[in-house]
């Protein structure tokens, strides 16, 4: 059975409270797996070229490689690509895709069988020069899912989402950087994200550890983690790794 559509406006406050892109997508998990069993979210913006991931949160550990995945290698395989498309400027559009539907069999066994996810539900926005797409994923395709709910907070979603969007063009570079890393790579603690947004600017180790007040060993170690965490050796890497 349907409901009102309305969420709790004390949930829907804190949502678009979040500024941080983290917070934002565990908060909004929790909603949607509150309102419809949701239990994986991905939320991009796409225009000509690989979609930029702006907020993933799972009850999974490996939401990130399939993220990264889906940008870099599945985008052009997804049904919903049709919907967007079709969708005019200006308008929103929604899909729901069951596993089944997906033909290219690695992103299927990596996005959907392995987590066991049995559907995805796209909801997105086109504006002049992009789109906005919210996907949720949940494992049970006979459930009687909230489509009321889930459209209201995708609504919510792409509202926020804009939102932070606009507050990161008005940042100084470097949080503009830490904001991008805690997008497309969450598996990096706050520290670690300072650290890599600073050599990015260009920073040394000691000019690093001047800003943070940490040593400049201290500095490295950060860096050095966070680099086996994803699988560069040099800050050009990083760079590419970000930009997709």
């Amino acid at each position: 059975m349907q409901g009102s559509g309305l969420i709790d406006p004390a949930r829907a406050a804190a949502l678009l409270q979040a500024r941080d892109p983290a917070l934002f997508s565990q908060r909004l998990l929790d909603a949607a797996h509150s309102a419809a069993g949701v239990e994986e979210l991905f939320a991009y913006r796409a225009g000509d070229g690989a979609p930029r991931t702006l907020a993933s949160s799972s009850d999974l550990d490996d939401v990130a490689e399939r993220a990264a995945a889906y940008a870099k290698r599945f985008h052009h395989s997804d049904p919903a690509v049709a919907a967007r498309l079709a969708a005019p400027t200006g308008s929103g559009f929604l899909c729901r895709i069951p596993a089944d539907a997906i033909e290219l069999a690695a992103y299927r066994k990596l996005c959907f069988e392995r987590p066991r996810f049995s559907e995805k539900i796209c909801f997105g926005w086109r504006f002049a020069d992009h789109d906005l797409v919210v996907t949720f994923y949940h494992r049970h395709r006979d459930a009687d899912v909230d489509m009321a709910q889930l459209g209201a907070l995708a609504q919510l979603a792409i509202t926020g989402l804009t939102q932070i969007q606009q507050q990161e063009t008005a940042l100084p570079p470097v949080s503009r950087i830490e904001s991008r890393l805690a997008q497309t790579h969450v598996i990096l603690t706050p520290r670690e994200r300072q650290v890599c947004a600073r050599t990015l600017t260009g920073l040394t180790a000691d000019q690093i550890a001047g800003e943070l007040g940490l040593s400049a060993a201290t500095v490295l170690t950060y860096r050095q983690r966070a680099y086996q965490k994803l699988g560069v050796s040099r800050a050009s890497q990083l760079m590419a790794s970000i930009l997709g």
